[in-house]
Formats: structure tokens, C-alpha cells, sequence
């Protein structure tokens, strides 16, 4: 594993701080009479309300998406006319885990999807975007396409890409002065800490993340997007969720005292699902609460669901905290680099645990280790343990909460990247029963495979057995392991789960990351892309995203549009008891895993080629596409 150098000249912090460094620290606010934790029991009032709009725009577009797809004999007034507002079809992109890798990547599906590309509106996918109801990040795909998009407005790709500047280098900030950028983001997480709030690692590793977004957004805080005059208020965009893991000390699993999120076989409870949204933040079905807290209000003291003041405090839900959150892996990091024990998908978590220490001890080659100088760093500048600063710290909102008993006396929660769950594509918040998700389009680029760092179905087929493993089961239809997937082209072609399926399981397309017009698994770490690099990596992704846009192999994809079509209205079409056109009956015999296991033993070989050119090798590729212009990042290997 390979990172980019971090200096971390960062001078003794002093009391003095300016009003820019205090634009980062949380601030008393009295409360509302009415603040609370609420149940998991339903949606929030707050949410059902922004759906309810939402399905109404959605419904609006409806007709333009399909009259662009072009589904053969199907008439398309018809079926708008006939269809009530409230059966729109609820559709959400889930956006995996793996750094700028999955967070450019997810851009490009974005744009792929989107009615204002001119390329996404001739190839037939153009205007799916904008049906969007959910959109879901963790790790890289919620600290980049999330967050990126969410304080963005939602708008498009090419709109975003004036906005943000990506050839700045994240750990070295827009002036190039890495000294006195990363001095002021500690001297933002110093003045926080100077507040009375806890601090770790992730307040500074989230502020890297800032590069990603608007100027305006450095101090901006995710609930912001639920404020009046955005996009996400007018429903003119989806819901931003991103995915959190937690560990538990006492009860979490460690490798010599660096604790990882561990299962119901390790802690006697199944692994806790956060999500946060500009609403609400906290978990549904299994885990140790069932429960919410209104995400403007996070940071403030609650005991038993209530505020134990009236001084409640907002502005802890930074955006940059959040980007941090999802993206903080230090354990896994670490429990790789020491141990050389992979964590990241190609997991055996259970037999683990048992290596265990109440120390956690810095093997002296691994002091230079930017990621150990920056956890270091903040447990030296403010007096904590290594192991506490290695993870995002909020006060729990749900300390004492009636009914979980795991929150008893719990001050904190200890959260950290959402794939560390096992599930790296963040599609549990999709399949909770109250949200009733028609179609889940789920974007893979989470390096799962070993060998060259593409994907091999196993976070897929992960969230498909831990939805089993839920109280009361999740709604999601079955996947194979990941030899079937492989086997059966699932990992480099888009492929459909659930076309047979009860009306209340979503349809899920599954569109791995693969090698379509580029070679796309360089490094999840990857600070900076030169135009050249971000163009490329935002191609591939359409072409993943479009089968290839016309130009796959021997006819492969054609009528791509249309199938793709076919699911967003599959779920609508049952509920106005309309019949399925034919073409979606034939889409469905082409597209859809067929429930046929092939349990062959992989050979992965030389690894793949470019489906589009398959005379253009890696190297070639490499030397003449990916570095032509001298950024010397290099990308993955084949």
C-alpha cells in the first residue's frame, strides 16, 4: 500500500485563534423545545414530506427519461397518465467505497445518467438522474461524490468539475504551501478542541477531503443541504446518505489493540449501520440502537433521548467531518501495513479477533508512515491515547436510550469508514422496508479482487447475507459468492439481480468498475488528476455505465437504453397493473443472473484489456494516456 508523503510541519497550537479558524467549531445554541431522538419506526416526517416532493419531479420527468430510452411498443402517455405521483418509481445509485478511485468514478455514473450531458441524452440514459430519490456514498464515493455533488446542488458533472479543481493535490492544499495549509486545518481542529469537544485524526484527515468541494463549503455543514434555497429543498436532487461503521471498545474484536467492527459472533450484537442525512443520523434494523437524532443538533449532550440542557449546540455535522467519517480506515490501515492482515473485502474477520493486546504499539518502521504521523500527531497535540484518535468521535446522541441497552453509559461513539461493515457498497440504506425502493443501481469500484484491483462481486454479495442477518431480514434478492459472479461476467459486464423477485424486493443493477476505455484501478489514495486523468476515469465510467455506449463487441449491449429503462418502471408498472412491454420480458432473459451457481476455480490471468480496444495494453496505456502528461501517479496494474 502506497501513500502520498505528508509533511505535517505543524507548530504548537496557542490559545489566539482567528474568526476563520472559528468558522470550524461548533456553537451554543438554546435548544428546541421539541428536540428529540426518535424511533426507526418509520420515516421522519421530515423526510416523508421532502419524498412526497421529490416523487413529484420525479413523476414530472418521468415522461422525457422514457420518450429518450425509446422502449420498442410501449406506450408511453399511456403509462404516465395512468400513474399516480405517489408510484413513481423510487430509484437510488449507491456509490462504493475505494478513495478518489470510487469517488471520480461515481461522478462519471452521475453524468452518465444525467439529461444535461449531451453524450448520457444520445446514448438513451440521459434524464435517470434526474429520477434519482437516493443517493448513497461511503468511503471515497461519500466523501467525493457525495459530499461533492450535495454541496454542489446537485448539478452537473461538467458544472462540478469548474467548480472543484482536481488537479489540486489534497494533502498539499491549492496554494501549494503544504506547511501552512496543513498547520491552519489543525489549528481548526485546536480551536475545537479548545470548545470542549473531543477531537481525533478525523477532523484533520476530513479537512483534506474539503479540496472536493465548493470554496464556499470549507465550513459548511451537511445538514446545510436541507437549507432554504437549495436544490435538495426545491426536490430538484436526491437525498445525500452516507454510511458510517463503529467500534466498541470492550466488545469490538482487535488485532494487537486496534479494535475493528466485528459481528454478532464477537460482540453479542449484529455490526451497528449508520447513516447520516441532511435530515437525521443514526441506524436502522440490527445493531445496538434503532434510532435517530436530527443531524443539525449532533454534538449536543442527550441522555435518554432528551438534551440534558437547554443549550444544545449546532454546526458539528461539518461536511468536511462527515467526508472524514466515512473515509477514516486507520485501523484497517494499520492492521495491514503492521500485520499484514487485508481487512478491505478480502475478509476472515471472525478468525481474527483472538489476536488481541490492551496496547497498541508503533512498530518503529512504521513511524514515517504519514497516516501514523497524522494519528500521532493528533494524540501528542491533544493529550489522547493513539487508539482514541484514530477514530471520529461523537458524542452519542443516544447515551441511555431506553430499550438499548449497549448505549447504557456510552458517551461517545467511536465511527469510522461505512465499508468496514463488510458491505462497502452502501446499500443497506436503500433496502430499510420504509423507504420501499423500487431499483438500486449499485456502482462497484471497491479493488475487492486481489490480484489487479478490479472487483469480484464479494461487498454484493456481502450486504446479501447480512440482509439475511438482520432482525426481521431486509428486502434484497439473492447473489451469488463471488466465484459465480466472476464466472458469469456479473464482474465485467452490468447485470441484473431480482428480476423475479416479490414486489416489495428491490431490482438491483449491479455496474462494476472494469477496464471499458481505461484502466481505471490506479490507487484509492490518489491526491490529484491531471484534466487528462479526470476525463478519462469520468469515460469510463460512462461507458460502464452505458454497456459500452453502442460500441461494445460483437452486438454486446444493444438496446441498453431500453432495458435500463425497463427497471426504472418495472416496480411502477406492477403497482398500476399494467403489463411488462416485451421488450423489457427480453431485456430481462439477456441481462438477468439466471440463478445458475458455476463454482469453477478463477484464473484471472494476465488480467483484463480494454473491451473497447483490446490491442492497447496496460503498459502502453499507461505511459501514453495515463501519464502523458507528466503527473507520474501511475495508475493500478495489470
Amino acid at each position: 500500500m502506497h501513500y502520498q508523503s505528508l509533511l505535517f510541519a505543524v507548530p504548537l497550537l496557542v490559545a489566539a485563534q482567528s474568526d476563520q479558524v472559528d468558522a470550524y467549531v461548533p456553537q451554543n445554541v438554546t435548544c428546541p423545545k421539541d428536540l428529540k431522538v426518535i424511533g426507526a419506526g418509520n420515516l421522519s416526517a421530515e423526510e416523508r414530506k421532502w419524498r412526497d416532493g421529490r416523487l413529484m419531479k420525479a413523476h414530472a420527468a418521468l415522461g422525457d427519461y422514457l420518450e429518450n430510452a425509446k422502449i420498442p411498443d410501449f406506450n408511453i402517455s399511456n403509462f404516465t397518465n395512468s400513474l399516480k405521483a405517489e408510484d413513481a418509481p423510487v430509484v437510488g445509485l449507491a456509490i462504493s467505497g475505494g478513495g478518489t478511485q470510487s469517488g471520480v468514478g461515481g461522478l462519471g455514473i452521475w453524468q452518465a445518467f444525467d439529461s444535461r450531458y449531451g453524450p448520457a441524452v444520445d446514448a438513451g440514459t440521459g434524464g435517470l438522474t434526474q429520477l434519482l430519490s437516493y443517493l448513497t456514498g461511503l468511503s471515497g464515493g461519500g466523501a467525493v461524490t457525495v459530499a461533492a455533488l450535495s454541496a454542489n446542488n446537485f448539478s452537473s458533472t461538467e458544472e462540478l468539475t469548474k467548480a472543484v479543481n482536481f488537479s489540486v493535490n489534497y494533502v498539499v492544499g491549492p496554494d501549494g504551501n503544504a506547511t501552512e495549509y496543513q498547520t491552519n486545518i489543525f489549528e481548526n481542529v485546536g480551536a475545537k478542541a479548545e470548545a470542549g469537544f473531543p477531537v481525533s485524526a478525523t477532523d484533520a484527515f476530513g479537512q483534506f477531503w474539503s479540496t472536493y468541494l465548493n470554496e464556499d463549503w470549507m465550513f459548511g455543514n451537511f445538514s446545510d443541504v436541507a437549507a432554504n434555497g437549495t436544490s435538495f429543498t426545491a426536490h430538484e436532487g436526491p437525498m445525500p446518505l452516507v454510511s458510517f461503521a463503529e467500534v466498541l471498545p470492550g466488545y469490538s474484536p482487535q488485532v494487537h489493540g486496534i479494535f475493528y467492527p466485528g459481528n454478532n459472533g464477537t460482540n453479542g450484537f449484529e455490526l451497528t449501520a449508520y447513516e447520516i442525512s441532511p435530515f437525521y443520523f443514526g441506524s436502522w434494523a440490527g445493531g445496538r440502537v434503532q434510532a435517530f437524532m436530527p443531524t443539525k443538533y449532533l454534538g449536543t449532550n442527550m441522555s435518554d433521548g432528551k438534551p440534558t440542557s437547554d443549550q444544545c449546540f449546532v454546526g458539528f455535522d461539518k461536511m468536511t467531518f462527515v467526508q472524514g467519517t466515512t473515509a477514516t480506515a486507520f485501523n484497517f490501515w494499520f492492521i495491514d501495513d503492521w500485520y499484514g492482515i487485508p481487512l478491505f473485502a478480502k475478509r476472515a474477520l471472525s478468525r481474527l479477533w483472538r489476536r488481541q493486546s490492551d496496547d497498541i504499539q508503533v512498530p518503529p518502521d512504521q513511524e514515517d508512515n504519514p497516516l501514523v504521523e497524522i494519528v500521532n500527531q493528533t494524540a501528542t497535540y491533544f493529550n489522547e491515547s493513539f487508539g482514541d484518535a484514530m477514530y471520529a468521535i461523537y458524542p452519542n446522541p443516544f447515551n441511555n436510550l431506553k430499550n438499548a441497552p449497549y448505549m447504557k453509559n456510552n458517551s461517545y461513539l467511536l465511527l469510522l469508514d461505512g465499508s468496514e461493515t463488510g458491505e462497502t457498497i452502501p446499500i443497506r440504506p436503500l433496502i430499510t422496508p420504509h423507504r420501499a425502493v423500487d431499483f438500486i443501481i449499485a456502482y462497484d469500484s471497491s479493488s475487492d479482487e486481489p490480484m489487479y484491483d478490479w472487483v469480484n462481486g464479494t461487498n454484493l454479495y456481502n450486504t446479501y447475507r447480512a440482509s439475511n442477518g438482520s432482525r426481521g431480514a431486509l428486502p434484497f434478492p439473492e447473489i451469488p459468492p463471488a466465484t459465480t459472479l466472476v464466472n458469469t461476467n456479473a464482474t465485467s459486464r452490468p447485470t441484473f439481480f431480482g428480476c423475479d423477485a416479490a414486489a416489495d424486493v428491490p431490482l438491483v443493477l449491479y455496474l462494476p468498475n472494469y477496464p471499458w476505455s481505461a484502466y481505471t484501478n490506479f490507487t484509492y489514495t490518489k491526491p490529484s488528476f491531471t484534466d487528462v486523468q479526470l476525463n478519462t476515469t469520468l469515460e469510463n465510467a460512462f461507458n460502464v455505465a452505458t454497456y459500452g455506449n453502442g460500441k461494445a463487441p460483437n452486438g454486446e449491449g444493444e438496446g441498453w437504453a431500453a432495458c435500463l429503462a425497463c427497471a426504472v418502471i418495472k416496480k411502477s408498472l406492477q403497482r398500476a397493473k399494467m403489463k411488462e412491454p416485451e421488450a423489457c420480458t427480453k431485456c430481462w432473459e439477456q441481462h438477468c443472473w439466471n440463478g445458475t451457481m458455476n463454482n469453477k476455480t478463477v484464473d484471472v490471468g494476465s488480467g483484463p484489456r480494454l473491451v473497447l480496444n483490446d490491442t492497447l495494453s496496460f503498459a502502453e496505456w499507461n505511459k501514453t494516456v495515463w501519464e502523458s502528461q507528466g503527473d507520474g501517479a501511475g495508475s493500478g496494474s495489470n
